[in-house]
C-alpha cells in the first residue's frame, strides 16, 4: 500500500476521523453544513419509490445520511404527511434545522442507529465516511426486506482521475499514485477484494477548504460491486444532463446507484 492510503482497518483512521469531527464542528468553515442543500435531480427516484412503497403497504420510513440543511422533506410535498422521515448528521449544528423538517434525528455515529427503514439515502456524504465497509454492512442490515439504499457521490475509478484531497501533493507524486490506483482497481475490477481506499493525508489539512478536500473515501464502483452479496441488486441510475463534459462527468465521475435488498 502507497504512503498515506489504507482502509478503515488501519489505525490511522482514529486519528483521522478525530481530525476531521474537529473541523466539521467549525461551520464557518464548512460551507455545505450552513448552505441549503437541494439535489431534485437525485431526489427524484427516491421519491417515486416511496410513492410506490406506500402504494404497495400504506407506510414508507426514510432515513438521511449526513442530511445537513437537507431540503429533501420539503422536496417531497404531498408525501411528507405520509412517510416517516429520519435525519443523521455528524454534528449537532444543524439540531434545531433538522427537527423542524425530520420526525427523528439523529447526531453522531451512523452505526448507532438501530431502526429499520424501507429507503435510506445520502446525497455527497459517501467519500467523506471513514469506515465505509463498515457503514454499508450496517446500512443493509438497517433496510426492511425490499427495501433500498441509494448512494450519489464523486466516484474515482477513471483512469488518472484523482480525488481533489490530493491537490495538495506534486505533480510527480499525484503520477506515482495514478499508476498505483489503476493497478488497485484492475485488481478488483478482476474479481480481487474490495480495497474501500482511504486518503489518510487530504489537502483540507493542509490549505483553506474547497469542494472535496475532505474526500478521504476514494469511491470505487467496482468495490460496492465486489463487497456486496449475490442476492443484493445493485442498479446504476442516470440524471440528465446536456453538453460533452456533463456526459463524461454523469457516466465516468459520478456514482449513482441503487442498492436493492430482496424480499426474502
Amino acid at each position: 500500500m502507497i504512503k498515506n492510503f489504507g482502509n478503515e482497518d488501519n489505525t490511522k483512521v482514529i486519528d483521522l476521523r478525530h481530525q476531521l469531527d474537529s473541523f466539521y464542528s467549525k461551520t464557518q468553515e464548512y460551507t455545505p453544513f450552513h448552505e441549503a442543500n437541494s439535489k431534485p435531480e437525485f431526489w427524484q427516484p427516491i421519491k417515486a419509490n416511496a410513492q410506490e412503497i406506500l402504494e404497495r403497504t400504506g407506510s414508507c420510513r426514510i432515513l438521511e445520511i449526513g442530511a445537513g440543511c437537507t431540503g429533501f422533506a420539503d422536496y417531497l410535498q404531498e408525501l411528507r404527511k405520509l412517510v416517516i422521515f429520519d435525519s443523521q448528521d455528524v454534528t449537532a449544528s444543524n439540531k434545531d434545522y433538522l427537527l423542524s423538517k425530520s420526525d427523528n434525528i439523529y447526531i453522531g455515529d451512523i452505526c448507532e442507529i438501530q431502526n429499520k427503514y424501507d429507503i435510506i439515502f445520502s446525497t455527497f456524504v459517501w467519500e467523506h465516511i471513514s469506515n465505509p465497509k463498515t457503514v454499508i454492512n450496517h446500512l443493509l442490515g438497517l433496510l426492511n426486506p425490499g427495501g433500498s439504499l441509494f448512494i450519489v457521490s464523486p466516484r474515482y475509478d477513471f483512469p488518472f482521475y484523482l480525488s481533489p484531497s490530493a491537490k495538495h501533493l506534486s505533480f510527480f507524486q499525484r503520477l506515482r499514485i495514478s499508476i498505483w490506483l489503476q493497478w488497485r482497481r484492475l485488481l478488483v475490477l478482476t474479481g480481487g477484494s474490495p480495497d474501500f481506499l482511504l486518503h489518510f493525508d487530504p489537502a483540507l489539512f493542509h490549505c483553506p477548504w474547497f469542494r472535496d478536500s475532505d474526500a478521504i473515501h476514494w469511491v470505487s464502483l467496482w468495490d460496492l460491486k465486489n463487497h456486496l452479496p449475490k442476492n443484493i441488486q445493485l442498479d446504476q441510475l442516470r440524471i440528465p444532463v446536456t453538453g460533452f463534459r456533463s456526459k463524461i462527468w454523469e457516466s465516468f465521475l459520478l456514482l449513482f446507484v441503487r442498492i436493492k435488498k430482496p424480499l426474502n
